[in-house]
């Protein structure tokens, strides 16, 4: 085990026996240290350790956007503007914990050690073919992605454009209460609800453990999942939409994670579910957010433990990959639709998007003042919604992450905590939005895509918001539930949008 060296700044000076060559050299240069003797290597490099050592010094722990490095970075600043040199850090252990003996606090060897200590952990042959398998399937789908931008861009009609804007925000505006139930047999709030692949089922999570699947055409309950796999909180729901395997995955309190097989047929009584997959034990606490990959084959799991895992739905034994990187709870998370990307936001107000072909994180999202709730990426690959504790709703344009934060807009929500944003991601050629457009004098007639272009935000203040995604103006305020609503979903058609919250019902939303 790597053990540090025992470097300690103890100068203990005898006025009467030690010599003048016995005095310790503070401000050689050649020893790559400060003038107060602080070299870098001798300041812990753990962050739990810098954190302690900030406390003991009486500065802050953190500040706002610190990362580990940038706080470590600010301790060696503090240590070098010192007036001693007497520093005794506790992380410092000798060999064998065993005292530093005749003034001898380690050697020349130790030191080299120290230098040479990896900081990455080696990844699993599974862990490398997954990274082969969605880069293959990530350059593939964003070649044709932007090939359809490019195409959209060489024919935009400005007046087009607008007309098919109107006809969106005139459908929207005219959505209202469509259905409302209260799921019988569940005893605590809803917390998170979502459409099917075709959108005829909708699954509900519930504080009381159990998950629930409506029929959306009666608000039937159609099966429940059987007892025991969840004891509380089941807030993380997704469906494989992406697939014909009619997958539903959840995550729960005690920290497990379990896939479901739904049946599409209708049964004349409520059912009972038992997963077709269990990963007892994903984290060591609450899982916050489970979601599918679009390749189908994968699952992200996100936690209180502040770390989120991918998983191989096939062998799902242990995790492919643990990824930390927050400072406090990871709350949500949103995979890019191409495959390659994954977004984090945590609970310390900070967003980190993650290439999954490589493992790094390649942008820190930094703005909001309070915790991150929600998180989704835009249909068109370049826009991410962050929903947060502010009250308020951040878009953000990775491509302006290396100029910049890359905050694009910002949209002053709701009165409350924004529990959900979810942008509307096409899954039915059918939709009620798309229409045909003519340009200025009614010639070229046209059908314009209504993918991405507007998104629903739900709130703990009782509402849910419809905005346009062009300009980011409120469309609609849906107003019913009785108290918090902390989940909503669009349907992939655009023709509904449920809810769901604390006064335990499910509510649709339609024209």
């Amino acid at each position: 085990m790597m053990k540090y060296s025992g470097l300690k700044y103890q100068f203990m000076l005898e006025r009467t026996e030690m010599e003048v060559d016995s005095v310790p050299i503070v401000n050689d240069t050649k020893k790559g240290t400060s003038s107060t003797g602080v070299s870098s290597k001798n300041v812990p490099t753990l962050d739990v350790e810098v954190r302690a050592e900030l406390r003991k010094l009486g500065h802050p722990i953190t500040y706002f956007g610190e990362d580990n490095a940038d706080r470590r970075e600010r301790l060696i600043k503090i240590l070098s503007e010192q007036h001693h040199t007497n520093f005794d850090f506790d992380y410092v252990m000798e060999e064998d914990n065993e005292p530093a003996k005749n003034g001898e606090f380690g050697s020349e060897n130790e030191d080299d050690e120290d230098d040479d200590e990896d900081f990455y952990t080696p990844g699993s042959q599974e862990l490398y073919e997954a990274r082969v398998n969605i880069l293959h399937f990530s350059l593939k789908r964003a070649r044709n992605r932007v090939r359809e931008q490019q195409q959209i861009s060489k024919n935009q009609n400005f007046i087009k454009i607008l007309k098919h804007r109107r006809h969106i925000n005139s459908v929207l505006s005219r959505y209202e209460l469509y259905g409302s139930q209260i799921i019988q047999g569940n005893t605590r709030a809803l917390s998170a609800v979502r459409f099917s692949k075709n959108d005829s089922l909708i699954a509900c999570g519930s504080w009381d453990g159990g998950i629930y699947i409506l029929n959306k055409s009666d608000l039937k309950t159609m099966y429940t999942s059987a007892s025991g796999y969840h004891t509380e909180k089941a807030s993380a729901i997704d469906w494989d939409i992406y697939t014909e395997s009619n997958h539903l995955v959840s995550g729960g309190n005690e920290g497990n994670v379990q896939v479901w097989k739904v049946p599409e047929e209708k049964v004349g009584t409520t059912a009972k579910l038992k997963p077709s997959v269990s990963i007892n034990g994903a984290h060591d606490a609450r899982v916050t957010r489970t979601l599918f990959h679009p390749t189908g084959s994968f699952i992200a799991s996100t936690s209180f433990d502040q770390t989120w895992k991918l998983w191989d739905i096939n062998r799902p034994e242990e995790a492919l990959l643990q990824q930390e990187g927050h400072s406090k709870e990871i709350f949500a998370g949103s995979f890019h639709q191409d495959g390659s990307l994954f977004a984090t936001g945590g609970l310390d107000a900070i967003g980190r998007v993650w290439d999954l072909r490589s493992g790094r994180s390649i942008a820190t999202l930094e703005g909001h003042i309070k915790g991150i709730y929600s998180i989704d990426w835009s249909p068109n690959g370049y826009h991410l919604a962050t929903a947060s504790g502010d009250c308020s709703v951040k878009i953000w344009d990775v491509r302006r992450l290396q100029r910049g934060n890359g905050e694009a807009f910002s949209i002053p929500a709701h009165t409350k905590i924004v529990s959900e944003v979810r942008y509307f991601s096409r899954r039915d050629k059918n939709d009620i939005l798309s229409t045909e457009v003519t340009g200025e004098n009614g010639e070229d007639a046209s059908t314009l895509d209504s993918n991405g272009t507007f998104l629903a935000t739900s709130s703990y203040d009782g509402l849910v918001n419809i905005w346009s995604a062009d300009n980011f103006v409120k469309v609609k305020s849906l107003k019913g539930h009785n108290d918090k609503v902390m989940s909503c979903d669009i349907s992939g058609d655009g023709s509904t949008i449920v809810s769901s919250g604390w006064d335990r019902s499910v509510k649709l939303w339609s024209k």
